[in-house]
């Protein structure tokens, strides 16, 4: 990996995954769940941050580095356990601007 890319820390993709998140779920999410966001989302949200699942290559059409490319899930702490509310596909480097999303209730 070349030493000229700048790379998001974790902290930054966190906070970057939730901007995208917050812009995009009200027209992606179902309003049931876009209205379970709104109201839990201070004291319940949380992002992780995982290697890309391979689904992605076939999603997107294009091979992807483990050391470029991150996968973030948000979601909500519920009673009834975590519910995922997308999956978004970043990459590391603050440049490129990959941004894929698959959101709950989308197949």
């Amino acid at each position: 990996m070349s030493d000229a890319l700048e790379l998001w820390t974790e902290d930054e993709l966190c906070n970057h995954a939730f901007s995208i998140f917050e812009e995009l779920a009200e027209e992606n999410l179902s309003s049931a769940d876009f209205l379970l966001y709104q109201q839990e989302c201070e004291q319940n949200a949380w992002v992780d941050l995982a290697l890309p699942n391979e689904d992605w290559v076939d999603l997107i059409q294009q091979d992807l580095d483990p050391e470029l490319h991150i996968e973030a899930h948000i979601g909500l702490s519920t009673a009834a356990g975590d519910l995922v509310l997308a999956r978004i596909l970043l990459s590391r480097e603050k440049h490129d601007t990959l941004c894929h999303a698959q959101w709950r209730g989308q197949a």
